[in-house]
């Protein structure tokens, strides 16, 4: 019955589809989700924003205000945004919840940068 239970969970895993657990790809908001100390809202964007992960590193988005050109994962599995410019760095916690990758600004060690909350909701472009 245990190796019955076994197989079945590994067929279930392997049919993952890889790229839903990975940022490289293109992502569109869908919106935010955040806390006024009074409890928690959502709010729907319209925008079109897009952000694109490529495989090598680079990153664009559709944006007059830049977060960077370039990111990589560091040890401490942040996405870090930066901009060559400038040198700056953006650091972010991320999640995957279904189809959408979640954005959490933080600073370089990990503490949150908003008190109540202020998540970035986004979902995956089709190609």
């Amino acid at each position: 019955m245990r190796i019955l239970i076994v197989g079945v969970m590994f067929i279930l895993l392997s049919c993952q589809d890889p790229e839903e657990k990975t940022i490289v790809g293109s992502w569109e908001s869908e919106g935010s989700k955040y806390g006024t100390g009074a409890g928690f809202f959502n709010t729907k964007s319209e925008s079109g924003y897009i952000m694109n992960f490529s495989e090598d590193g680079h990153f664009t988005e559709t944006s007059k205000v830049r977060r960077g050109d370039q990111y990589f994962i560091n040890k401490k599995d942040f996405i870090v945004m930066i901009n060559s410019k400038t040198s700056d760095s953006l650091y972010f916690s991320y999640y995957f919840k279904g189809k959408n990758l979640y954005l959490d600004p933080v600073d370089r060690n990990g503490s949150f940068g908003c008190d109540e909350g202020c998540t970035q909701i986004y979902k995956r472009v089709k190609k």
